[in-house]
């Protein structure tokens, strides 16, 4: 009887190969974060920090400086698009829920609120023709009135979340 135990490491491979096996290369995923912080032009805060050069009309690249220092750049989403054009979310205290991706600090954001006098509230937009929520500034997609930033407490109940 011939030995065929030389070919046991094909037999094992091919064995893997029809179960679907595959090899064990993982794609790193997004890490889920909650940051606390305040929204500001990175370029300037690296002028002020490490006297970076920036060109008298610079173009801003908004991120949020976290409470313990560190930066995040947004990624312009649509739900993000509100800490790109409402200067007024600059002035306030931030809680941003996102995802950082893998070997980066850029923060896809998920969710926005703000902290004022130690509570924590919920930030959107809202038209008051239609009761209708929107997650940046605007038009109403219904009637085309302006909406307005509704600042509201979380835990509160209210049927209709007007200002």
């Amino acid at each position: 009887m011939r030995n065929f135990n030389w070919l046991s490491p094909f037999f094992i491979v091919l064995v893997l190969l029809m179960s679907g096996a595959k090899p064990a290369t993982e794609v790193p995923k997004p890490k889920d974060v909650e940051l606390h912080g305040k929204i500001v032009c990175l370029a300037e805060e690296m002028h002020t920090h490490y006297k970076v050069e920036l060109s008298g009309e610079h173009e801003h690249l908004d991120g949020v400086k976290t409470k313990d220092g560190k930066y995040y750049t947004f990624l312009r989403t649509s739900l993000s698009e509100a800490l790109f054009v409402d200067k007024r979310l600059h002035e306030k205290d931030l809680i941003i829920n996102g995802r950082v991706f893998p070997k980066t600090q850029l923060l896809e954001v998920t969710r926005i609120r703000s902290i004022r006098d130690g509570v924590v509230h919920e930030l959107y937009y809202y038209c008051d023709t239609c009761y209708i929520r929107a997650v940046a500034p605007g038009n109403c997609d219904c009637c085309q009135a302006p909406v307005v930033l509704i600042e509201r407490p979380l835990n509160v109940d209210s049927l209709i979340p007007s200002p």
